[in-house]
């Protein structure tokens, strides 16, 4: 999963700034920050947001015990799967969703970073929880990829803020672009680097020029 941590982690920034701009204000997959959310909603009587909080912390955390015995490979198709119905979700919420609307496409949007997050459930670098990174950092042996996710995910969130903002019929497609990529990085095995050309069986090989052998070269030419 190593040559897929930018591209899941692009995806995730990009997801949870649909869920925190679009969705009702709740994040798809930080669930710490959900929490929090539940709690001052719950305490100030946003029952709205109350719910959406509490709806993405339970379908999170029911899709990822659900796909922990499931194969990576599997958890990205699936993953892309439920973006694709997110995709379509968007599209007859004619790009803006509100109300009612916003759960069905919030829950689409939490399965989606709970299947990632099953995927990369034995990686060396996760993509959709950075505390654990952070605490790595910290206190393990350094692994440059480990800061991968620290860029991406911020860039994943602008790239949504941005876009769709002025084109907002793109929706989620970034991040299903994203995701296929990833697919197909992780199922493709890599080219094995090119060996050199070993000489064929009828060519010679070349005799090598030592100061004896140009000697007697240049005395039978003098003969």
């Amino acid at each position: 999963m190593r040559r897929t941590v930018w591209m899941l982690a692009l995806a995730a920034g990009y997801v949870d700034a649909i869920g925190l701009l679009y969705l009702g204000g709740v994040f798809a997959s930080v669930v710490t920050g959900n929490l929090v959310v539940l709690g001052v909603s719950a305490a100030q009587e946003i029952t709205d947001t109350a719910l959406r909080a509490g709806l993405a912390c339970v379908v999170y955390a029911a899709t990822v015990v659900l796909a922990r015995r499931v194969a990576p490979s599997r958890c990205l198709v699936a993953e892309l799967l439920a973006l694709c119905t997110l995709c379509g979700g968007w599209i007859a919420a004619h790009h803006d969703p509100r109300g009612v609307t916003q759960l069905p496409l919030l829950a689409l949007a939490t399965i989606a970073m709970g299947l990632q997050s099953a995927a990369t459930r034995d990686a060396d670098v996760q993509t959709t929880y950075l505390t654990g990174a952070v605490t790595r950092l910290a206190t393990g042996r350094f692994d440059p990829l480990l800061l991968v996710p620290f860029a991406c995910v911020p860039v994943g969130a602008v790239g949504a803020a941005l876009l769709l903002d002025r084109v907002p019929w793109l929706g989620p497609l970034p991040a299903v672009g994203l995701v296929a990529a990833a697919l197909v990085a992780h199922t493709v095995p890599p080219r094995p680097p090119r060996s050199p050309t070993p000489p064929s069986a009828g060519t010679a090989p070349a005799r090598e020029h030592t100061p004896a052998h140009r000697a007697a070269t240049h005395s039978t030419a003098r003969q």
